[in-house]
């Protein structure tokens, strides 16, 4: 599935709006204690266990956009964008991805 955060897909004709879709993934309690064990121990810069943990989780998150979106019959996605937020109440982080699902026309042998 061909998937943008641009309104359109160069060489691509749009034949239909499916409408909006979204997934979400989030990251566990339990990881993030982990990873506050880890700052603690560490220090401060960068911490490429929690940014390893964060792109699994974002993949996560686009594989339930792209479900969500062929449910619908697209094959494509555009205007994708990705929220991240902090949910204090439960201590997760939760990743949020939304875009429009579209079907491409397919492309007419030349």
């Amino acid at each position: 599935m061909l998937m943008t955060t641009t309104s359109s897909i160069e060489g691509q004709a749009i034949s239909r709006y499916l409408g909006v879709v979204a997934g979400e993934a989030a990251i566990a309690p339990i990881e993030l204690r982990d990873f506050a064990a880890f700052i603690r121990r560490e220090g401060a810069g960068r911490h490429p266990e929690f940014e390893k943990l964060v792109r699994e989780t974002r993949q996560v998150a686009l594989l339930n956009l792209q479900t969500e979106a062929q449910e619908l019959g697209a094959n494509g996605l555009i205007g994708i964008d990705f929220d991240y937020a902090y949910l204090a109440s439960d201590g997760l982080v939760m990743i949020t991805v939304s875009g429009t699902a579209v079907l491409l026309a397919e492309k007419r042998p030349s």
